[in-house]
């Protein structure tokens, strides 16, 4: 039998009402018991003077029997003491370690909760997280569209700014060399000889034929007042060009010799050059802006 056994049979027989007590006067009495026979085994002796040698010698042996009885029983007691002793320190050990063994747990648990709970708090926060980035995502991307219609439109608006401010140039050019031809031509604008005229974003002259051509193609004399105003002009306006138009009787003829009389004033032949056939009976003489 283990000695954790014996312990707990001895416990559980001790812990028994009044078990203790017994042992104990059991113990405490037995030395007066004998104590007591022995006096009236001897006062009956002296009383009656004649107690046999043998039943002395028997009392003695049974008070020694007794004696050793009670010193095995107080040892006994004493060992079985000890070993209560044992183990109630082993039982107070082990419930201090269980004890700890509890309280480690708790703190285990209290760190498992806290745990969970921050990694709850984690999770809801990168939940945020996502979720504001996602806004901000789609802002950003409403932005950049926003952006990239701000550009186009302000592309849209510069083109058309530039395109505002060339037709605005070419406007003021056109009339600039409206103003300078009137000027150039003076009484041959006024008396109707020849009209000025503004078509497709060009300037121009135009004259009935029979006042620039003879008979014979060749360009009259009168015409020398006009062909030299428009030297001049062409002169202050270096990058413009003129472009010429004749009936279509002898365009060819009459044309190139328009061509000669413009030479002829100080025209260069790379400023001047025949166009198509006018239509309309009329020597056109067509001034290109830039």
């Amino acid at each position: 039998m283990s000695v954790s056994r014996r312990i707990k049979k001895w416990w559980s027989r001790l812990s028994e009402p009044g078990a203790l007590r017994m042992l104990y006067h059991g113990v405490t009495l037995a030395p007066r018991l004998i104590l007591h026979v022995a006096s009236l085994a001897a006062l009956a002796g002296l009383f009656n003077a004649c107690v046999p040698a043998t039943r002395y010698e028997e009392a003695k042996s049974a008070s020694e029997v007794e004696q050793a009885g009670r010193e095995r029983a107080q040892a006994e007691l004493s060992e079985t003491k000890k070993e209560l002793a044992a183990a109630r320190a082993e039982l107070a050990q082990g419930s201090e370690k269980l004890a700890e063994t509890e309280q480690s747990v708790s703190a285990s648990k209290l760190e498992s909760t806290v745990a969970v709970k921050e990694r709850d708090e984690a999770t809801g926060l990168v939940e945020q997280l996502r979720s504001e980035l996602a806004r901000v995502g789609d802002n950003l991307r409403s932005y950049a569209q926003q952006k990239a219609d701000l550009e186009k439109n302000l592309q849209v608006a510069q083109a058309r700014k530039l395109e505002l401010e060339r037709n605005e140039a070419h406007t003021v050019a056109i009339a600039r060399l409206t103003r300078d031809l009137t000027s150039a031509l003076g009484d041959r604008v006024l008396s109707g000889d020849v009209t000025l005229d503004v078509q497709n974003g060009r300037v121009v002259l135009s004259a009935a034929q029979e006042l620039c051509f003879n008979d014979d193609s060749t360009v009259r004399e009168g015409m020398g007042g006009v062909l030299t105003g428009v030297s001049r002009v062409l002169a202050l306006y270096p990058s413009s060009k003129l472009e010429l138009s004749v009936p279509s009787n002898d365009a060819q003829q009459r044309g190139a010799a328009l061509l000669a009389a413009l030479g002829a004033k100080g025209v260069l032949v790379t400023r001047a050059t025949l166009g198509p056939v006018s239509s309309a009976g009329m020597v056109l003489l067509s001034f290109s802006v830039d």
